[in-house]
């Protein structure tokens, strides 16, 4: 029997303090993550972020919770749910969170004890490969079987970032979206930035970041003009990936850009990087600035595009 293990970030299971420390501690606990040495991260993680941050953090989910879940964890049961119904019986899908439960760990254990499994596809849900979210992944099943007797055939998805499918996926939501309000004077590619020295060690998530914007732009006819790629979500002083999507917001009015619309091609379910921090506060930067119309364009989630497209990586000869 072959098993589709969806696997993404996570989000706090619920909305309360606790969950949220708790989640940010097996988060910002990683080394793919934060990679100080311990010595020096921990008194910052616990005794500044855990304790302060976390209060802020529980009223900009209050703000997006989203069926008595957090959206991430919402849109990725419902991913998994239809996309088992597109396989036969033959197929199992499941999911699992890198920082929340379910956990990877377990959820394999589940599969291997429920199903004999000969072939299993983990499908990271980052279209873009990075060493801070990917690889985590990669370290987590590896570990899960570093001590087993038993190890299917596994085919590890890496990265989508130029798939045609979801070239065409993303671009076909966009199009949708300007149907219905026009089509703005720039479109917006804004994605997870990430520190500047991980990039420099080797990380591609940058340079492919860029080449999906440009396939995206390429499938709906725009000029080099037409759209701008930024980076949002920067944390600590360190210097991260730019331009800052904030900072970009904030001087385009100035510049004459008042109509745009604003698209994040490295999430696939929204979560609280696009529902509050693209579609809420850096909205506000925009019109504050002197923006008249702001679109956010929403992410697949569990769009009919966004099964068909896992369903296509989860089945190998689709997957370029």
């Amino acid at each position: 029997m072959q098993a589709v293990l969806l696997i993404n970030l996570g989000s706090p299971n619920k909305l309360t303090l606790g969950s949220i420390r708790l989640f940010l501690k097996r988060f910002l606990s990683d080394k793919r993550v934060v990679g100080l040495a311990r010595i020096i991260w921990y008194p910052i993680l616990y005794g500044i972020i855990l304790p302060v941050r976390a209060k802020g953090l529980l009223k900009q989910y209050q703000s997006i919770w989203l069926n008595a879940t957090s959206p991430l964890i919402y849109y990725t049961q419902a991913q998994q749910e239809k996309l088992q119904h597109k396989f036969t019986e033959e197929v199992v899908v499941e999911y699992a969170f890198s920082y929340a439960n379910p956990n990877i760990g377990d959820v394999l254990n589940r599969l291997h004890s429920r199903y004999k499994i000969d072939r299993l596809t983990v499908l990271p849900l980052y279209p873009q490969f990075s060493s801070t979210t990917t690889a985590a992944v990669f370290d987590a099943v590896a570990n899960f079987y570093a001590d087993k007797k038993y190890i299917p055939h596994v085919d590890f998805i890496r990265d989508f970032h130029d798939n045609i499918y979801y070239i065409k996926a993303v671009a076909g939501s966009i199009a949708k979206y300007y149907a219905l309000h026009g089509k703005p004077e720039k479109l917006i590619f804004s994605y997870h930035s990430l520190p500047v020295k991980i990039i420099e060690s080797g990380d591609v998530y940058y340079e492919q970041c860029l080449t999906t914007s440009s396939l995206i732009a390429a499938e709906l006819n725009l000029a080099q003009e037409e759209y701008l790629v930024t980076f949002q979500s920067k944390f600590g002083r360190g210097k991260w990936i730019s331009p800052s999507t904030a900072i970009t917001l904030g001087l385009l009015p100035n510049s004459g850009v008042r109509d745009i619309a604003i698209v994040c091609p490295g999430f696939i379910s929204d979560c609280l990087e696009t529902l509050e921090e693209i579609d809420v506060t850096n909205r506000k930067i925009f019109m504050d600035n002197g923006g008249s119309k702001y679109n956010y364009i929403p992410c697949l989630n569990d769009s009919e595009s966004s099964i068909d497209l896992l369903q296509k990586l989860a089945t190998l000869k689709y997957r370029r």
